[in-house]
């Protein structure tokens, strides 16, 4: 029965984690990049959402809240606010 459990853990927690170690540098360049936009373009974050093509919008939205994505999205913030404090 324990086995049952351990391998029904692990169909789950492996693809989180591979997720995760391919996805936390792709989400860090991204918001790297959307902070020099944001930075170059002089506006505040909101406005900077406002402005974008629908297109973009609907790619922001599934980077940041695809549940496989959360825990990168995390790492990477994280690591982008230790790296630029």
């Amino acid at each position: 029965m324990d086995s049952i459990y351990f391998f029904v853990a692990m169909l789950f927690a492996v693809p989180l984690i591979i997720t995760t170690a391919i996805m936390t540098p792709i989400q860090y360049r991204y918001i790297k990049k959307m902070e020099e936009l944001k930075k170059k373009k002089s506006m505040k974050q909101h406005e900077l959402y406002e402005n974008m093509p629908v297109q973009e919008e609907v790619l922001h939205m599934n980077l940041q809240s695809n549940p496989l994505f959360i825990p990168a999205n995390i790492l990477a913030g994280l690591i982008y606010k230790f790296r630029h404090r």
